[in-house]
């Protein structure tokens, strides 16, 4: 019998300690948090080569200037197997926001002691104070400004974006150290089941994010889409001679998800049928496969654009032509071969009538009020002057055409060079948008974007960014280098 209770207290002694414990270093990170990132620091640190790069060169050149010659070598063996601190790197890193004020980072601790040693060791140099046991965690700071609280199974760190008092970051640290598993990001982990490849891995719960955030991931779908009635996973992937990040959107509810539905009924797949229009020299190309009706809700709903709708109408009735739209869209930006500092742009667009064009001959005659003019170039062909700007616009086929006169000349003689690398992307795309670094930074055009265009293509060697989505709830965005065969990572570190 007095066996039976030893057994029984012991079972419940083991209940109560793992109740009362946080034994999975991710249960510090708050049920509420904003933004949470899982990082592969080990799949990083080789894609990068992080070890043989100039940047580790240099943080252990200036090590050597900070630390004693005495404890050198314990900072080169940190150096040289990062697990020597005590910390287990082959497990993720998880950075997270605990509210919109708090950043937090924790880590799974492979070797209490070790840890300690470590903390010490920066104790020694100024870089932390010393550790301190209260309430069976050990607590103190780095640089004065980041609270680090651990025990035998996490190690977490603190920092507010603003000053704030040190005292309420150790108490913050504490609650979080002991917070139930249920009061946990990673309890309800349902979106968190998703086949996510990249070294870095981005959770949210839409309702939690800043409203500006969620208002850009929610453009393409209805108002009546909440934050809150969508998940958002994120994903960051390193790969040769690219990033990409990857974000899609999860609805939570049947209602959300039919919405979600309703909103890729309006958006098509391109079909390329304006990839060849595309000036060699375009700055930036945005095509898309669209319904009208649709697209001019989009460009009403938009303060800004909505405004230069209103201004464009003094022409022409820009509403009547958006909601003719049926099928590809092709708008591209380029720079001014007369003046780098001015802006060309073209546009074509699949009609499926064009019926507005009844309406020319009232258009020319309300014109004279505005100072507008408008002459016949041929049938259906316009060439209109506005403020001093020359554009030609008009209907060929079932084609609507609008851009500066200097841009459409350019369309005309396109080799269709430039977006034939990415015709399949395009093609399995509803939205691509193309920003061509390297046109940007040619003959200083665009003034100040080009020269950041020309720092990134040196320092970074990166080509373009791409922004795609394949339907309304998810989208891509790729960094690209000029020469695909290079390792992103290694070139950053270099």
């Amino acid at each position: 019998m007095k066996k039976i209770h030893l057994i029984a207290a012991m079972m419940l002694a083991v209940l109560a300690l793992s109740s009362c414990s946080n034994m999975d270093y991710k249960n510090v990170i708050p049920a509420h948090a904003p933004l949470v990132m899982e990082i592969d620091i080990r799949a990083i640190a080789e894609k990068s080569e992080f070890q043989q790069s100039k940047t580790m060169k240099e943080l252990q050149k200036n090590l050597s200037l900070m630390v004693s010659d005495k404890d050198m070598g314990t900072v080169k063996e940190y150096i040289d197997n990062p697990m020597s601190m005590g910390l287990d790197f082959s497990m993720p890193v998880y950075a997270f926001m605990a509210d919109m004020q708090t950043l937090g980072l924790t880590m799974k601790v492979d070797d209490e002691d070790a840890v300690k040693d470590l903390l010490l060791l920066l104790n020694k140099h100024g870089m932390a104070s010393k550790p301190q046991e209260k309430n069976e965690q050990i607590r103190g700071t780095l640089l004065d400004d980041i609270t680090y609280t651990y025990n035998g199974s996490t190690f977490l760190l603190l920092a507010s974006i603003e000053k704030s008092d040190g005292a309420q970051m150790a108490k913050l640290a504490q609650r979080l150290m002991s917070q139930k598993e249920d009061d946990s990001f990673f309890y309800e982990n349902g979106f968190v089941q998703r086949d996510l490849y990249g070294q870095v891995k981005l959770y949210a719960k839409g309702g939690n994010l800043p409203k500006e955030v969620m208002a850009s991931l929610l453009e393409f779908l209805p108002k009546s889409v909440r934050p809150s009635d969508v998940d958002v996973v994120a994903d960051l992937n390193f790969g040769k001679g690219e990033a990409t990040l990857t974000t899609n959107l999860i609805a939570k509810t049947d209602e959300a998800q039919k919405l979600i539905d309703g909103a890729n009924e309006n958006m098509k797949k391109i079909d390329g049928r304006y990839l060849d229009k595309v000036s060699d020299n375009a700055v930036i190309w945005l095509g898309a496969g669209v319904k009208g009706k649709w697209l001019l809700e989009k460009i009403k709903a938009n303060k800004t654009l909505n405004g230069l709708l209103f201004v464009s109408e003094r022409a022409v009735d820009v509403g009547q032509m958006l909601q003719a739209i049926d099928g590809d869209v092709s708008l591209e930006l380029s720079a001014s071969e007369l003046d780098g500092n001015k802006v060309e742009h073209m546009m074509y667009a699949q009609l499926d009538n064009s019926n507005f064009l009844a309406d020319v001959d009232d258009w020319k005659e309300s014109h004279k009020d505005f100072g507008i003019e408008m002459k016949d170039k041929g049938k259906n062909q316009y060439l209109l002057t506005v403020d001093g700007q020359m554009y030609d616009w008009g209907v060929l086929d079932d084609d609507l055409y609008w851009g500066t006169v200097q841009a459409f000349n350019q369309s005309k003689k396109s080799t269709g060079a430039l977006l034939k690398p990415y015709e399949g992307k395009i093609k399995r795309s509803q939205m691509f948008l193309l920003l061509n670094l390297e046109a940007l930074g040619r003959d200083g055009g665009v003034s100040s974007i080009a020269l950041l265009s020309q720092i990134w293509g040196h320092y970074l060697h990166i080509k373009s960014i791409i922004l795609q989505s394949w339907s309304a709830n998810g989208m891509v965005l790729t960094i690209e280098q000029k020469n695909m065969d290079e390792n992103f990572l290694k070139q950053i570190l270099q």
